[in-house]
C-alpha cells in the first residue's frame, strides 16, 4: 500500500511536470504562404532544391484543387475560408452584385477594402476572434474588415514591392515581444503567374522564375532558421492555381456567334465568361441560348444546369456561364489576349492545379498525399493554431479537417 507521504510526493511531481510543460510548450506559429500560379509540376522542370527540403522534411501533396474558377482571389480567399466560391461570395476577380447594382474588381481598391463583399470568415479573423494575433502580407480579402475583424498586422497591396523586403518584415514581426507578435501569417507572391501569362507555362523562359521563387522558398527558410521560435513554425506553401498555354488562334469571340450582344452585358476573364440579360426576355433569351449553346470548344451553362461540383450559383450568378475548353479564352470583339498562359478553367483540368507543402513540428515528415481540394487548408491552420473554425452559420466552409488531419503528428 502506497504510503501517505509517498503519494503527495508524486502528486507535487505530477504537478509540477504538468506546470513545466505548460510552461516552456511553445506558442504554435503557422506562416501560410502563397506562390501565385504555381503550377503542381513546376518543380519537375528544373532543380529545386528548397521544394525539395520541405518535401523531405514535411508533407508534400500530388496537387491541390482549386476552386471554381481557377482564378487568383476567388481561390486566395477560398483558401482563407474554407469556402467554396457560391458560400464566400468572391465568384470571379470581377463580377456583378446584383444586391449592390455594383461591380467588384480587383483593381478598385474601395471596393476590395468593403467588408461587404466578403462572407464566410477568413483565417485571419477567426484567430483574432478567439484573441490570436494575425498578420497579412497582401492576401486576398485582408484589407477589409470582415465580420468586424481585421489582422493585428496587414499590409496594403503594392505590387512592386520587392519579394525579400516582404519576408524581411514578416522575420521582423516574428521578433516582435510575445504580446504584440502575430501566430499567424499570411504572405502573397505574384510570381511564378505573372512569368506563367507572359511566357506560358512549357516555354524555357519561366524556368529562370521558377528558379528565383525556390531561392525565395530558401530565405524564407534560412528566416525561420534564424528565429528564437524557429522550433514552434510550421510554414505551409500553397498555390492558387496552375497555367496552361493559349494562343491567337484560340480564341471564341461570342459576337461572331451571339445575335442580340446589346441586350446583355458580359464579364469575360479568358476561360469564363458570365453573361446578364439587361431586362428579362423569354424570347432573347431562348434564341442567346440555342446559339451559344452551338460554339464549339466551349460549354454554356443556363443557370439552373451549372454543374453542382462547382459550387459556384449565388445571388451575382449570371443568366448563362460559359467555361472554355483547355487551351481557349472567350472574349468580346475589341478585347485582346496577349499573354500566353492563362488559368480559370474547370478544376478537373489538372494543368489548373497548384501546390501544397506543409513543414513544421506538427507536420509529419516525408510524407506524401494525394490531391485534395483547397478549401480543406483553413481547418487544418485552425488545428494547427487550436483555434475553432467558424461554423453554424448560413456562411460556415465547407472545408474539413479530416481531409488532411492525417499530415499532423499525434
Amino acid at each position: 500500500m502506497i504510503s501517505r507521504n509517498i503519494l503527495k510526493r508524486f502528486i507535487f511531481l505530477w504537478i509540477l511536470i504538468t506546470f513545466s510543460i505548460t510552461l516552456f510548450a511553445g506558442e504554435p506559429y503557422v506562416i501560410m504562404v502563397s506562390f501565385d500560379g504555381f503550377r503542381f509540376d513546376y518543380d519537375t522542370k528544373t532543380e529545386t532544391p528548397n521544394l525539395d527540403f520541405m518535401r523531405d522534411h514535411g508533407t508534400k501533396a500530388e496537387s491541390i484543387k482549386p476552386v471554381f474558377p481557377s482564378k487568383t482571389f476567388p481561390n486566395h480567399y477560398a483558401l482563407a475560408t474554407g469556402a467554396y466560391a457560391a458560400t464566400n461570395m468572391i465568384t470571379a476577380n470581377k463580377f456583378y452584385d446584383y444586391e449592390y447594382d455594383a461591380v467588384y474588381k480587383i483593381a478598385d481598391k474601395e471596393k476590395v477594402r468593403d467588408a461587404k463583399w466578403y462572407k464566410a470568415e477568413p483565417i485571419w479573423a477567426t484567430a483574432e476572434r478567439q484573441n490570436v494575433k494575425a498578420a497579412s502580407y497582401f492576401w486576398v480579402g485582408s484589407e477589409a474588415p470582415t465580420k468586424g475583424f481585421s489582422p493585428s498586422i496587414v499590409k496594403a497591396y503594392e505590387h512592386n514591392f520587392p519579394f525579400k523586403a516582404r519576408v524581411d518584415s514578416v522575420m521582423s514581426w516574428l521578433q516582435l515581444p510575445e504580446e504584440k507578435r502575430p501566430q499567424l501569417v499570411m504572405l502573397y507572391f505574384h510570381e511564378p503567374d505573372s512569368a506563367g501569362h507572359k511566357f506560358g507555362p512549357e516555354n524555357p523562359d519561366l524556368i529562370p522564375i521558377i528558379k528565383n521563387m525556390d531561392d525565395l522558398l530558401g530565405y524564407i527558410l534560412d528566416g525561420i532558421k534564424n528565429l528564437d521560435i524557429a522550433d514552434e513554425v510550421n510554414l505551409v506553401l500553397v498555390s492558387d492555381h496552375g497555367m496552361t498555354t493559349i494562343s491567337e488562334d484560340r480564341i471564341i469571340y461570342l459576337d461572331d456567334h451571339v445575335s442580340d450582344m446589346d441586350a446583355i452585358f458580359t464579364f469575360t476573364g479568358d476561360p469564363v465568361a458570365q453573361i446578364h440579360f439587361k431586362e428579362q426576355n423569354d424570347v432573347v433569351a431562348d434564341r442567346m441560348e440555342k446559339q451559344l449553346k452551338q460554339i464549339e470548344h466551349m460549354t454554356a451553362y443556363a443557370r439552373d444546369e451549372i454543374p453542382e461540383r462547382y459550387h459556384f450559383v449565388n445571388r451575382n450568378t449570371g443568366d448563362f456561364v460559359l467555361v472554355a475548353d483547355d487551351g481557349w479564352v472567350i472574349l468580346t470583339q475589341g478585347e485582346t489576349s496577349r499573354s500566353n498562359g492563362t488559368h480559370g478553367y474547370d478544376p478537373a483540368v489538372k494543368n489548373m492545379h497548384g501546390i501544397f507543402y506543409a513543414m513544421g513540428p506538427q507536420i509529419k515528415s516525408n510524407y506524401k498525399i494525394g490531391t485534395f481540394e483547397n478549401i480543406h487548408v483553413y481547418p487544418l491552420i485552425c488545428e494547427l493554431l487550436g483555434i475553432k473554425p467558424y461554423s453554424d452559420a448560413p456562411d460556415a466552409p465547407e472545408g474539413r479537417l479530416e481531409v488532411l488531419e492525417e499530415i499532423l503528428v499525434k
